[in-house]
């Protein structure tokens, strides 16, 4: 099994979550600054490593386990430091994990290639970027804690408004389920 750089870029991800949850939820401000800078670092990779296993034809089958493995590694580090927070609730979270868990089981005990489907990457960009968009203003709040801005990002926090996004992105996790399990 050769190592090839999306490979590398799909793995760094796994480690780069561990790290990520480990700094965000240690309530310093800096070192939610350094997950918020691994966490977009981590987002970025998953964009490249398809990108070059496309244009160099590095495609492989642990590359297709392994990117979108990576992927729910970085978003459930990101969606259980938001519930140990309590900026969602538990039952959010083990949606998306249990999609996550019936996906790669069906995954990884199918004998033919399952590649990742539009839909589920459109899940995967609309949970990353909300996800970014939150951990930027918690570390906002976190590091300007007597700012105005820190007064309204926390109200928007706790409000309806991200309430109803966060349901967007379980439905949307909810939906692509229900797709991978018609189509598979």
């Amino acid at each position: 099994m050769k190592m090839t750089l999306p490979n590398i870029l799909s793995f760094s991800r796994l480690v780069i979550s561990f790290f990520f949850f480990v700094f965000f939820i240690s309530n310093d401000p800096f070192l939610q600054l350094i997950a918020l800078i691994l966490f977009l670092f981590g987002s970025i990779t998953d964009y490249f490593d398809g990108y070059f296993a496309r244009k160099y034809n590095l495609s492989s089958n642990l590359g297709k386990i392994l990117d979108p493995l990576a992927d729910k590694f970085l978003t459930i580090s990101a969606f259980s430091s938001f519930v140990l927070l309590d900026l969602i609730p538990l039952w959010m979270l083990l949606i998306i994990i249990g999609r996550d868990l019936i996906t790669t089981f069906m995954r990884t005990n199918s004998n033919k290639s399952i590649s990742t489907s539009f839909g589920a990457k459109v899940k995967t960009t609309i949970q990353m970027i909300f996800i970014f968009a939150s951990l930027l203003m918690i570390v906002w709040m976190n590091s300007f804690p007597n700012s105005i801005i820190s007064s309204s990002l926390n109200v928007f926090l706790h409000s309806i408004y991200y309430d109803l996004m966060m349901l967007f992105i379980v439905l949307i996790t909810i939906w692509t389920l229900i797709d991978y399990l018609k189509t598979k």
